[in-house]
């Protein structure tokens, strides 16, 4: 009888189940032996196991109660080739066992490590049915190679009434016969199909495994440095086939090259990222399953690796029954549980070498390197199979690393940032990984935390500390190649400018920037925090001359209000702008695009005051070109250049530059507002009228701060050469007006080579011009400087003067000078006495006193007050008849705004006095009071005649009073007013 006959063998005592399927053989005439046939076609011995492997259902959080879900592998057969010596091979179980002798048969791609792959390589497909396929794990069929050998147990190997499980081991035959523990695998297959739970490994795994270590024909591009892929076996430190499972103690590492996208596509190759895999299982059933899976860390491109771990582990404790001699036991149920971890292998990227890879050189990102200091961190699992995600800790918020970046000049700042992890497999997939970092939720969102440090966005030049920003956060993008869904992106990776050993197709970009201006913040004591983005200028032209003649380098999101206090502009203006965009050279600017067409555009400055309320734009010209590569001079102006007239600086400029220190010293930071326009020649705003021929205006502010903190800050203003004319009644002109003030000194205010004129209804004081000193205003007799303002000027007592028929004693001199800090105006007071102290005067025979004084500002004549009062007394004595006339008079004009008041009396008296007999006395008194106010005016007057008789012993007196009251146009009584109703119901009853 010959052909093929299948038998099961089963043995209790050591669980030997077995089922032999033999080929080509015949059988012995007693039955008791198989003869395999002597042909070319050789005979076969197939040996099968019952499943090997059972796949269970992982778990990432709280285990749900049994039953677990679990898949049984499929079959696993070791198939042999019998010896050709036609020997019988005894149907025992010792003769059946026996595989010394038998020759394993074995798939072609179940080479021997270190066979080099080459044009003859088999191709990698399952094994058939003569050909060994362990299927260990679940859905992954392993053989052992040529050098592989079985050792089984012939017999039972009693204990008392115990007796070891059967088992075939694998091990390795020496060159001199002997075996050695372990032995080699390859992966030839992975039976596909859907799993209903999460397992041990995933099908891309076992996909990977079965490439990684027995795939002979992958063909690399020649850049690669060799032509093909060489496989590396599986180590299999303990392989045991039971009837019960497989003892499985497998691990291997590979080393696939690191092939760009480019080389990949249409070539066939497939990336493979698996790096490392650990496998042990008992008796089947898993209980630690490690893998590594190469990819990068996107934005940044660091190298790292996803450690996904499968371990079983008690959960819960209960109680199980009662110990010997009391006391409770307890037991556990164990489960696999599954913890994902990533590991950083590149922890420093340089972007140097990157810069022609990126869409505009580099500029479009900050940093030169990121080192990840966080090297590894357990991670939320993700849903496998689903190629890139990002990164989350236990508790699914963004998993934030910890690194230190260098910027642009060298500085070393430490942030934290959150990252997506691109698996190697899926780094050709560009559309996919740009559809996962820009598909977030809306509350995890890609930015960089730099927690208010202070970064270089831009390369200073030769300004150092011009493009530092105090940044909160920056949100963060990626450039990618073009790719079929987007083949023109605004910021187009260039993978061909990448070193070849740069394997990620994306890198790190600013999207956008919230920070605060270092320059606005120390001039202004502020810490305004803006959005702020890249300046497309500058991305394109980076800071030529030609392209972004301005030097800007970012964009205001929003408009960012800027508004130097009058205390930091000398009190002499108070520069206002909405700024638009951030130059190296200028600072914030307002208006970018006119800029970078060679035009100076200041309407941002439309709300600066000049003086307190007048509009620093009204003074200057309409059309103002603007010099770029002047702006662009590295030094900031010498004094020598702030002091020509000719020298200006347009627009303004608040930058911030490091001032290197001496050997041991912290570096200085130097924040400086300067401003010096230029101006009209003259402009007229009804009641002020500036003459600004000469003008030179100088707003120049600097603060100075250390890394200790330390620092200081001086304000500077100063205005030469300016003629003010208020409501052509005085004019003033200043050879220079200045404002100092220094951390820890005096504040300085002084005016120098100033003349005062007076004309129109003031002319006549002219007279007193030449008693006014020319620098009265300078180094003041007195300062009075408060949150309003300063007020600078002097008192001089004069000597008594003659003017006309006047004759002046006692006069005090006074005038002021006010610069306001807020937005009253500035003005001139001029005063000769006051009215508490009048000076005093005489004219001709008659004396009095009287005062004067005027309040001019930018808005025009504020207040007019004078007064002056006088009288006379004559007396007579004839013997027979005496007597006296008195005379007093006086007058008072007040202007305020548009309030006026004009008030004069006359009193007059006399007396007759004859023999004693006779007496007469007369008194007249006369008063008026004009006021004009908005919206109309009136004049009250009062005027009594007293007269006195006296005969001897008799004595009469009269006395005749009226009062007056006459309103103008707009103080006019009403009808109503004018007329009580009683007698305009009896005026129409006369008409009834």
């Amino acid at each position: 009888m010959s052909g093929s006959f299948r038998f099961g063998v089963f043995r209790p005592d050591d669980l030997l189940v077995l089922e032999f399927e033999f080929h080509n053989v015949d059988l012995a005439d007693d039955g008791r032996a198989v003869v395999p046939h002597v042909d070319p076609g050789g005979a076969f011995a197939v040996v099968r196991f019952p499943p090997q492997a059972i796949a269970e259902e992982v778990w990432d959080g709280p285990v749900a109660r049994p039953p677990i879900r679990t898949a049984l592998s499929g079959p696993t057969r070791l198939v042999f080739r019998l010896p050709t010596t036609g020997a019988p091979i005894p149907l025992t179980v010792e003769g059946l066992l026996d595989w010394k002798t038998w020759e394993p048969a074995l798939s072609a791609a179940a080479l021997p490590r270190g066979t080099e792959p080459g044009e003859t390589s088999p191709e990698l497909v399952p094994p058939d049915d003569l050909e060994t396929a362990i299927e260990f794990p679940h859905r992954l069929q392993l053989s052992p190679d040529a050098l592989g050998q079985w050792r089984t147990l012939h017999g039972t190997t009693d204990v008392e009434d115990v007796h070891q499980l059967w088992s075939a081991v694998l091990c390795t035959q020496n060159s001199d016969g002997s075996t050695s523990p372990g032995a080699d695998v390859r992966a030839l297959a992975d039976r596909t199909g859907p799993t209903p739970f999460i397992s041990s490994l995933t099908e891309d795994e076992r996909h990977e495994i079965v490439q990684l270590s027995s795939n002979f024909r992958i063909e690399l591009p020649p850049a690669a440095g060799v032509s093909r892929y060489r496989p590396v076996p599986i180590k299999a430190n303990r392989l045991e086939l039971t009837a019960l499972g497989a003892n499985a103690d497998l691990e291997s590492e590979w080393e696939f090259p690191l092939l760009p996208p480019e080389e990949l596509q249409g070539s066939g190759i497939e990336p493979l990222g698996l790096r490392q895999y650990q496998h042990v299982a008992t008796l089947g059933r898993d209980h630690f399953v490690r893998t590594v899976r190469l990819g990068f860390l996107c934005g940044t491109g660091h190298r790292a690796v996803l450690v996904k771990t499968v371990e079983r582990l008690p959960d819960g404790i209960e109680v199980v029954g009662q110990a010997p001699g009391g006391g409770a036991l307890f037991s556990s149920k164990g489960y696999l549980l599954r913890k994902l971890e990533v590991v950083v292998q590149e922890p420093v990227i340089n972007y140097g070498p990157l810069a022609k890879a990126y869409a505009y050189e580099g500029r479009e990102f900050p940093l030169s390197s990121i080192r990840l200091t966080t090297t590894s961190a357990v991670i939320y699992p993700w849903a496998e199979g689903d190629g890139p995600f990002w990164l989350l800790d236990l508790e699914r918020n963004l998993l934030r690393f910890n690194a230190t970046g260098t910027d642009l000049v060298g500085s070393a700042l430490d942030f934290t940032l959150p990252l997506m992890f691109v698996p190697y497999d899926w780094i050709d997939h560009h559309r996919t990984i740009a559809a996962v970092f820009h598909n977030q939720d809306p509350g995890m969102v890609a930015t960089i935390g730099f927690s208010g440090r202070h970064l270089a966005v831009a390369p200073p030049g030769d300004r150092p500390g011009s493009t530092v920003l105090k940044v909160d956060t920056i949100r963060y993008d990626i450039e990618q190649p073009p790719h079929t869904a987007d083949p023109a992106p605004d910021f187009p990776m260039n993978a061909a400018g990448a070193p070849r050993s740069y394997i990620p197709r994306f890198l790190p970009r600013v999207a956008s920037i919230t920070a605060s201006i270092p320059a606005v913040d120390d001039l202004l004591g502020t810490g305004t925090v803006s959005e702020l983005v890249p300046d497309p200028d500058y991305l394109k032209q980076g800071f030529d001359n030609a392209g972004n003649p301005a030097q800007t380098f970012v964009r205001m999101r929003d408009e960012l209000p800027i508004a130097l206090p009058s205390q930091r502009g000398g009190g002499l203006a108070s520069p206002a702008q909405n700024a638009k965009a951030l130059s190296r050279t200028l600072g914030p600017v307002s208006s970018p695009e006119q800029l970078q067409q060679g035009k100076l555009d200041l309407s941002a400055f439309k709300d600066t005051k000049f003086l307190g309320t007048i509009r620093l734009l009204d003074l200057l010209p309409a059309d103002l070109p603007f010099d770029g590569s002047a702006a662009a001079a590295a030094a900031p102006p010498s004094q020598a250049e702030l002091d020509n007239p000719q020298f200006k600086v347009n627009p303004p400029r608040l930058t911030s530059r490091r001032i290197p220190a001496a050997t041991g010293a912290a570096p200085t930071v130097e924040s400086r507002f300067i401003w010096k326009p230029t101006l009209l020649p003259e402009y007229d705003f009804g009641f002020l009228k500036i003459g600004m021929q000469q003008a030179d205006l100088l707003l120049d502010a600097t603060t100075l701060l250390t890394q200790e903190g330390e620092g200081g800050a001086v304000v500077i203003g100063r205005l030469r050469n300016i003629e003010l004319t208020f409501a052509e009644a005085l004019s003033a002109v200043f050879g220079t007006l200045s404002f100092r003030a220094e951390a820890g000194r005096k504040m300085e205010v002084g005016a120098k080579d100033v003349k005062i004129a007076f004309a129109g209804p003031l002319e006549f004081v002219n007279a007193l011009q030449s008693i006014l000193p020319s620098d009265g205003f300078d180094d003041p007799p007195f300062l009075t400087v408060d949150s309003q303002g300063v007020v600078a000027g002097y008192t001089l007592g004069v000597p008594s003067i003659g003017v006309g028929i006047f004759s002046i004693q006692n006069i005090a001199l006074t005038a002021a000078l006010s610069i306001p800090f807020t937005d009253r105006p500035a003005g001139v007071r001029f005063a000769v006495c006051e009215r508490h102290k009048p000076f005093l005067l005489t004219v001709s025979l008659f004396g009095g006193g009287g005062f004067f004084a005027a309040g001019v500002s930018a808005n025009g004549l504020e207040q007019v007050e004078a007064s002056l009062e006088f009288g006379g007394n004559i007396s007579l004595n004839l013997g027979v008849a005496s007597g006296g006339v008195s005379v007093m008079a006086g007058i008072y004009f007040g202007l305020t705004g548009t309030s006026v008041t004009l008030t004069g009396y006359l009193r007059c008296g006399g007396y007759l006095d004859v023999l004693g007999l006779i007496s007469i006395s007369l008194e007249f008194y006369l008063a008026f009071t004009f006021r004009k106010k908005d919206p109309g005016s009136e004049v009250w007057g009062q005027a009594s005649l007293t007269v006195s008789v006296k005969i001897a012993f008799i004595s009469k007196s009269i006395s005749l009073s009226v009062e007056r009251r006459f309103a103008g146009s707009g103080g006019d009584p009403t009808f109503a007013q004018s007329v009580r109703p009683s007698d305009w119901v009896g005026y129409l009853q006369a008409f009834a």
